[in-house]
Order: C-alpha cells, then sequence, then structure tokens
C-alpha cells in the first residue's frame, strides 16, 4: 500500500492538501492512483482532459448575447456561397469521442442522424464552454437529452397525423438519443431511470411499426422478469436460424437492434436481444437485481422459452456477446448444451484482469481504496468527471460502494477452468486498437476451448479496430453472419 508519506509527497506536488482522518486518507491514496494514469475505465478509456471549450457561434436567425437576432447572411460569408455551419469535430476525452462514434454508428440502421448527432456534440461543447464549474458528464446529458425529446415529439406529431413511416423513423432515433443521455447520466438519480425508461418507450411505440413481427416480453426470473426483444424475419414461422445476443456493461436490448438484429433480419435470422440481471435495460424495471458470475441461470431461462416456440430450429441456435456479454455469453455457453455456435466480441475469461489492465502498473498488486462517499469531494483534477461517472456505474451494476470490494467480487467472473467444455465452433471477434489484454484473452480463449474455432482481428484500415467495432457495424455483422452461415449450412 501507499504510504502516507508517500502521499504527503504526492499531494503537495499536485498542490492538495487534505487532513488526515481516515476517509481523507483513502482520498488521498486514491489522489496517488489516479495522479498516475492518464486512461483507466470500466471497459472503455477515460481521461483526465477536459473536452474542448469552443462554442459555436449564435444560429442565424435566432438571438445573440444581446437579444438581437442573427440575419441569414451572418451564417456564412456575405455575399458568398458555403457547404453549412456543422462541423465534424469531436471531444479531446477519448470516453466522450467513443461515446460519439457509437452514437454516430448506429445511423447505419436508423439508429441516428448524423446531423442530429453532430448538433448534440456541438451543443455539448457549447454548455461545457458556458458553465465550466459543471461536470461534463451533466453538459453531454442535456444536450443529448434535448435533442431525444425534440426528436421524440417529431415522432408523436407524426403518429397523430397517421405518417407512420415517419413516425416510425424519429422514434427510432429518439430511443438512441435517450441511451446516449442515459449512459452519462448519476445513476443514482431518479433522472438516470427517467431517460432509460424513455428510450425503451420511444423504441417500444416504433416497435408496433416495424415491418417484421417482434415479441416485447418479461421472462420469469426471481420475482421480476428479463425484457426480451424477440424478433423475426416474417410471419410464417417456419423453423429458422436463431441468434441470442447478450449486451455487455452499458448496452441496451434496444441498441441491440441497430447494432445486430437489423442485419440478421436481413439475412433471414430470428434474433432475440436481452438485458440480464444488473443490464441496462433490466436495471431500469428492477434495479435490485445486479450482475452475477454464473450466467448460465438467467441464460437458462431464455433458452427454455426459446425452445417453446414455433418457427426456432434448436439445432441452429446461436450465442453472441457484446463488451462485457464477451464474458456473459462465454460462461453461458460453457454450461448450456443447447447452444450449438458461440461468437465473442471479444471474449473475457477474467474480468478482473481485463479490468485491471486498465489500471496504471504500479497500482495493479494493490489498488487503493475509494468508496461510493467520497466521490462528490474528489477534485476533478484528481478524479477526471467521465472517470468518476464510470465508477460511479460499475458501483450501481454490481451492488456495491467500494473499490476493493468492487475488485473482490470480480474474482468470481471467470471462465477459464470452463473452456474445455466448449466443443462448439467459436468465433472470436477483436479490434487490434482494444489493447494488449483483450488480445491476450482472446489468445487464451484459443489455447483453451475444444472446439473448432475461428478469429477475426478487426483492422485500423477497415475503420473497425474499435471496442465492437461500432465504427463499422456493417463489417462486424458481415463477418458474424457469414460465419453463422458457413456453420449452420
Amino acid at each position: 500500500m501507499v504510504s502516507v508519506a508517500q502521499l504527503d509527497r504526492i499531494n503537495h506536488h499536485a498542490g492538495g492538501i487534505m487532513e488526515r482522518d481516515e476517509a481523507n486518507i483513502g482520498r488521498r491514496a486514491f489522489s496517488a492512483f489516479a495522479l498516475g494514469t492518464a486512461t483507466w475505465s470500466l471497459g472503455l478509456r477515460a481521461s483526465a482532459q477536459d473536452t474542448g471549450r469552443l462554442a459555436p457561434p449564435a444560429a442565424a436567425g435566432s438571438p445573440d448575447d444581446q437579444g438581437h437576432t442573427q440575419p441569414l447572411a451572418v451564417a456564412g460569408r456575405a455575399g458568398g456561397v458555403e457547404r453549412g455551419r456543422l462541423k465534424i469535430q469531436g471531444f479531446k476525452d477519448p470516453e466522450m469521442e467513443f461515446q460519439l462514434l457509437r452514437a454516430m454508428g448506429v445511423a447505419n440502421y436508423g439508429g441516428a442522424a448524423i446531423g442530429e448527432v453532430l448538433f448534440a456534440a456541438a451543443n455539448t461543447r457549447e454548455l461545457m464552454a458556458a458553465h465550466a464549474e459543471r461536470v461534463s458528464a451533466e453538459s453531454w446529458v442535456l444536450a443529448h437529452s434535448d435533442l431525444a425529446q425534440a426528436t421524440e415529439a417529431l415522432g408523436r406529431d407524426a403518429l397523430r397525423k397517421e405518417h407512420k413511416v415517419s413516425a416510425r423513423k424519429h422514434l427510432l432515433r429518439a430511443s438512441m438519443y435517450y441511451r446516449a443521455a442515459e449512459y452519462f447520466c448519476d445513476p443514482y438519480t431518479d433522472e438516470h431511470r427517467k431517460w432509460g425508461l424513455a428510450s425503451r418507450a420511444a423504441f417500444v411505440e416504433a416497435a408496433k411499426l416495424l415491418a417484421t413481427p417482434v415479441e416485447i416480453l418479461e421472462l420469469p426470473y426471481e420475482n421480476a422478469g428479463i425484457p426480451v426483444y424477440f424478433f423475426r424475419p416474417d410471419a410464417s414461422l417456419e423453423p429458422r436460424k436463431t441468434l441470442i445476443v447478450n449486451t455487455g456493461f452499458d448496452g441496451s436490448g434496444e441498441e441491440l437492434y441497430f447494432e445486430v438484429a437489423c442485419d440478421g433480419l436481413e439475412r433471414g435470422y430470428n434474433v432475440l436481444v436481452l438485458d440480464g440481471p444488473g443490464q441496462t435495460g433490466m436495471t431500469r424495471l428492477h434495479p435490485e437485481l445486479k450482475f452475477r458470475p454464473d450466467w448460465e441461470v438467467p441464460m437458462r431461462t431464455v433458452v427454455d422459452w426459446l425452445a417453446s416456440q414455433p418457427g426456432v430450429d434448436m439445432r441452429r441456435l446461436g450465442l453472441y456477446g457484446i463488451s462485457l456479454g464477451g464474458y456473459f455469453a462465454t460462461r453461458a455457453a460453457c454450461f448450456e448444451p443447447r447452444i450449438r455456435a458461440l461468437a465473442a466480441n471479444s471474449p473475457i475469461i477474467d474480468l478482473k484482469a481485463y479490468q485491471l489492465g486498465f489500471f496504471p502498473k504500479n497500482m495493479v498488486a494493490d489498488p487503493p481504496e475509494l468508496r461510493l462517499e467520497w466521490l462528490p469531494e474528489i477534485p476533478r483534477s484528481e478524479l477526471p468527471d467521465s472517470l468518476r461517472a464510470l465508477l460511479k456505474i460499475a458501483f450501481y451494476r454490481f451492488g456495491t460502494e467500494s473499490l476493493h470490494d468492487w475488485l473482490a467480487m470480480l474474482d468470481a467472473f471467470q471462465t477459464g477452468d470452463y473452456l474445455g467444455k466448449l466443443r462448439i465452433p467459436c468465433l472470436v471477434m477483436v479490434g487490434e486498437a482494444e489493447g494488449e489484454v483483450p488480445a491476450k484473452q482472446a489468445q487464451l480463449f484459443r489455447e483453451k476451448v475444444a472446439g473448432p474455432l475461428t478469429e477475426r482481428v478487426f483492422r485500423h484500415e477497415e475503420g473497425a479496430d474499435m471496442h465492437c467495432q461500432v465504427g463499422n457495424l456493417p463489417l462486424s455483422n458481415a463477418v458474424l453472419f457469414d460465419w453463422l452461415d458457413d456453420v449452420f449450412a
């Protein structure tokens, strides 16, 4: 453990002055931890730097700071011609940059409009510049919830006027904008649940207008229900290849429709997407249920239900895990014999080792304590806004209030001892820019599984080298479904 004397020197160098009571000693330990790293997160990188603070000019036709309305000509060069004012400009903060890319990625399937996403990003930067004292995540939440509500209003208005195609498209986009607001929202607030439920509600309304059938269910589980969406390519009920898609740490079933299900339906697959205990969709409805390591238990409920459904060919049943779902799906497949093919993007066989991969190397052996109640008091210079948000959501989803307790809980989240049970075909998907730890875990997965294995490493030149290939979902899904077609041929 870091000594008090060392902490004194670190805090003196950083300009921090703290009292020597128990809580502040813990805070000082985390101060050393935070200052020792440029990036750390719960699966996605975060940074100590704030985002850019350049605000866009006032919109043409809207009041300026003095209350005067700008003439339209001021928007461009006087008397000239320009292409437009909206700029492709992201964030200095790597976590916000990734979330921006994630939001744009689903535009391929109607989950976003690029212009709307870029406007929300510009609005976020403007709010951050105007309110430097505000946690940067709050500006993101405000900008994206405003966009979501405006887009939902378009959908509701179109629905009232019987413009069903327009209504569906607006509501689908609104669902994803609400999800983006939910992501950076403090999970211990009512606002977090508000935006999450709004995302679900907008999607459910849009789903009624889809051309392909969808069932919206809660499968019985521990006096609650596992929320699932079951999509069929048509109403014929002929036996079909079926794919279960399991999200990860912060995705949602609604997002999986855009990320995976659309491409699966086009290829003739049934697709079931789920949010298990602790995952986004389930915590909206049942916040008391948290992540559990034995994922085969909730998965058994899902597979039991599928086995009872017409039009599901149980001989061609696949399971796909995305992000932390790479752990959940792998663990479930080790114990669920009715799964006939497994794809992991990417495989996580030891969640604690995966998470510690984001710690500075000198802190891995003995991370300092950090408690939930300390978070509001730790200066932004010591705890970046995006990291603060990610720690809160980790504590919330795992049901703990301590960094040490959370790390101890992660000891149970491992599959390495069970991989020899996997004799089914497996697909490993990983981006080359995801880092050394995901690559190492993918290698261990290859070495330990007993069945046939295919690996696909996504490259920078493909625009797909990032986490979950959010920058090129069409390529990612082509790899997935072409592999499944071959396996189930």
